[in-house]
């Protein structure tokens, strides 16, 4: 009996060891698997960079717009001048 007994004593032991070793394995992984605080501070200082060249890209492009109506009513304002020219030229040829 006594040979019986010290096998379920190491094979207890044994199984013990497994389980408070996977135990610790999964805390330690759990604690160190996680961002550091160093690691969330660049993380978020990241993400206002992004945040402000975002904003800066939403003006950029309102201002290309802005721009953009602006040579286009210059164009429109050049072509009619043009037009009011080559007609008061067609009117000055006629008088001669």
């Amino acid at each position: 009996m006594s040979g019986i007994s010290c096998r379920f004593n190491s094979v207890r032991r044994t199984v013990g060891t497994v389980a408070v070793t996977s135990l610790a394995l999964a805390f330690s992984a759990g604690c160190a698997g996680g961002p550091s605080q160093e690691e969330l501070s660049v993380l978020e200082q990241k993400r206002q960079a992004m945040d402000a060249a975002q904003q800066q890209v939403a003006e950029k492009q309102t201002e290309k717009a802005r721009l953009e109506r602006k040579v286009a009513e210059k164009q429109a304002t050049k072509k009619a001048l043009e037009d009011k020219e080559a007609a008061t030229s067609s009117a000055l040829a006629e008088m001669e």
